[in-house]
């Protein structure tokens, strides 16, 4: 690995928190900044098309930064539950929440104010949700079990390196 892309990793890893807050604070100004996690998720995709593994996850993901950075001291750091590692539950929940990303950009893309609001709402639950559950087990247990566009790239790069 070269040592531009390793000081690009580490910038993100010591500084992609403040991406991650401010996208929790600017769809509260003009909701249309909810947007900014399609665009994550997006992005997570993307890169798993055109590099190798799950590298936006691990190095530039603003929510992966963010909960490794506000729950490495405080979380309980018990181990992984089955249930969580169970591929029914995994990749049931990764089908619904893409299905649920879907259907909202088919039904509201006319209206960016109310798609950036869908946007921003499913990506407070699924926060919830993976806050508690990083405080309970590990910081990024979300990240590496239930997170939809995490879970797609993965596929998607177990795919490629199938060929």
């Amino acid at each position: 690995m070269n040592k531009s892309l390793k000081l690009k990793k580490k910038f993100y890893n010591d500084y992609g928190w403040w991406i991650y807050i401010l996208m929790w604070i600017l769809p509260l100004v003009d909701i249309r900044f909810g947007l900014l996690w399609l665009l994550s998720m997006i992005l997570s995709i993307t890169f798993s098309l055109f590099s190798p593994g799950k590298l936006y996850c691990a190095y530039f993901c603003p929510r992966g930064s963010g909960f490794q950075k506000f729950l490495k001291n405080i979380s309980l750091n018990k181990p992984v539950p089955k249930f969580l590692k169970n591929k029914v539950i995994r990749y049931g929940f990764t089908a619904f929440l893409t299905i649920q990303v879907i259907r909202n950009v088919i039904t509201k893309s006319s209206d960016l104010n109310l798609l950036g609001g869908m946007i921003y709402r499913g990506f407070i639950w699924t926060s919830i949700l993976a806050l508690v559950l990083g405080f309970l087990y590990k910081p990024r247990v979300y990240c590496g079990q239930l997170c939809h566009a995490g879970n797609l790239a993965g596929f998607i790069s177990r795919f490629k390196s199938r060929k």
